[in-house]
């Protein structure tokens, strides 16, 4: 089983969009792939068509001391989905953070224990910022998906992230291997070339080839409770987090492979003044 942690660089990135996509598109290579939400807010499960007033979750489960497991649902395609579930934003919210931040290897010990078969992948939606969610998925995580969006800010927070990942790592165990994915991508804009363009030249070891495109059609899925590949399997959305999911299959494959081997997958970017 491997792991893949999509953080977004800024809020707003696309992270939560991406994880339902990903996993939906793994589970249609047919791949056995779980989505699974780290966040408080608790939004992965509107993709997977839970009703709003649903709150039941695996964080609920572990403050009531019951198996986390057992919060996992089934959507009506058969995907697999692990909501957060609805905490009050106040003593058990806090409570269950700092339980977890006492405990830095919780999520990946448990997700080691859950009996998938080869091959499985688990797609986990992390906060962007620094906290006790976001510690437990990269403790966890074989490889990162950092989602950035064509903007300023969000470049200059994807690459300063990669840059101290690849030199400073994130504590604990070998850093998994940090990708800036490209999100929200419009040709038609200038700066959104010029980003595209900067990432090529300077993160290219570090740069997912597949880009994301803007498309209105994420918007229009999500408000009908739905992924992308039911609501409009031909448009432009559905292709690209298809192509995302073989190129992160194909990925893993090259982690995998540079374990056994005992060498990096690739040189740190070059740095540009």
């Amino acid at each position: 089983m491997r792991v893949v942690a999509v953080l977004g660089a800024t809020g707003g990135a696309g992270a939560t969009t991406t994880v339902a996509h990903l996993a939906s598109a793994l589970a249609a290579q047919p791949r056995t792939a779980l989505a699974l939400d780290v966040c408080p807010a608790n939004a992965l499960r509107l993709h997977f068509g839970m009703a709003w007033a649903e709150e039941g979750g695996w964080a609920r489960h572990v403050l009531d001391g019951q198996d986390w497991q057992t919060a996992a649902w089934r959507d009506s395609q058969g995907r697999h989905f692990l909501p957060f579930g609805t905490l009050d934003e106040g003593r058990a919210l806090a409570g269950l953070a700092q339980w977890l931040g006492e405990r830095p290897g919780w999520l990946r010990d448990r997700l080691g224990e859950l009996q998938f078969e080869d091959g499985a992948v688990v797609v986990c939606d992390a906060p962007a910022g620094p906290s006790a969610w976001r510690d437990q998925v990269l403790a966890a995580a074989d490889l990162v998906l950092m989602l950035c969006a064509p903007d300023t800010l969000s470049y200059a927070h994807a690459t300063r992230f990669v840059d101290r990942a690849r030199h400073q790592g994130f504590g604990g165990r070998a850093s998994p291997e940090v990708v800036i994915v490209l999100n929200g991508f419009d040709p038609a804009r200038q700066l959104d070339r010029d980003i595209a363009l900067l990432l090529r030249t300077q993160y290219k070891p570090v740069f997912s080839p597949v880009l994301v495109h803007r498309d209105e059609s994420l918007r229009e899925a999500l408000a009908c409770k739905q992924t992308v590949f039911d609501f409009a399997p031909r448009s432009q959305a559905a292709h690209d987090h298809a192509a995302l999911g073989t190129w992160t299959l194909a990925r893993l494959g090259q982690i995998v492979q540079g374990m056994q081997g005992g060498q990096a997958l690739a040189p740190a970017p070059e740095q540009r003044a």
